[in-house]
């Protein structure tokens, strides 16, 4: 996942920060909502950028109750990050708020925890910075954190548009096509073995990337 479009989230972190506090807190918003979380121990956030969509899932959870921020037990939410300086503005924020959510740096594509240790895990944006071969890995390792009847809850870019500005630019920051994907692809849900409880139109980003809502139960 070494691509030169990570490296480039990562020098630009505090800017995405901004940015995502300007257009998709509607989008966590209905992330929160289909996930459901009431009856949620543990959550992971897989590519949680600077946490804010961890920040509303612990308010969610605990009705924005504040925990002292050396209290382990009260950790119930977790976020992981290929960029250093996403999760550096993380943990930032959660200690701002006093909020114990545990930050780690990481791949997708081989998780740092246990299996079917979570009850609901999230991805927002993630995928089209995976090339195809780690779409299954990162597939497989959430249908290996999840419990049964577990839900996986995302909100990914759909197949990017095939116009030649977005070929030439795709193949500048990538070596695999597999991120002209966007969104995984139904043969590797189906081949993971996750029912998809819904699929919702979401909205358009910069006007013409296609989204979609999923969520996806582990059987």
């Amino acid at each position: 996942m070494k691509y030169t479009i990570t490296k480039i989230l990562n020098l630009g972190a505090s800017i995405y920060n901004r940015w995502t506090k300007h257009n998709l807190i509607e989008i966590y918003k209905r992330l929160i909502k289909l996930a459901d979380l009431k009856d949620s121990k543990k959550v992971l956030d897989i590519g949680c950028g600077p946490g804010n969509l961890d920040l509303m899932a612990n308010e969610s959870l605990d009705k924005g109750s504040i925990y002292p921020v050396r209290d382990q037990r009260s950790c119930r939410v977790y976020g992981i990050d290929i960029a250093p300086r996403m999760i550096a503005i993380a943990k930032k924020r959660a200690k701002e708020k006093g909020y114990e959510i545990n930050y780690k740096l990481g791949s997708s594509t081989k998780l740092p925890y246990e299996s079917e240790e979570f009850n609901t895990v999230f991805t927002c944006l993630l995928y089209h910075h995976l090339s195809y071969k780690e779409k299954i890995k990162t597939l497989k390792e959430i249908y290996r954190l999840l419990k049964q009847n577990g839900k996986y809850i995302c909100f990914e870019l759909g197949e990017f548009p095939k116009d030649g500005f977005h070929k030439i630019f795709l193949k500048l920051f990538t070596d695999d096509s597999g991120i002209m994907h966007g969104l995984y692809p139904t043969k590797l849900i189906q081949e993971n073995r996750f029912y998809v409880d819904k699929e919702i139109k979401g909205p358009s980003l910069l006007k013409h990337h296609y989204t979609s809502y999923r969520v996806l139960i582990k059987k």
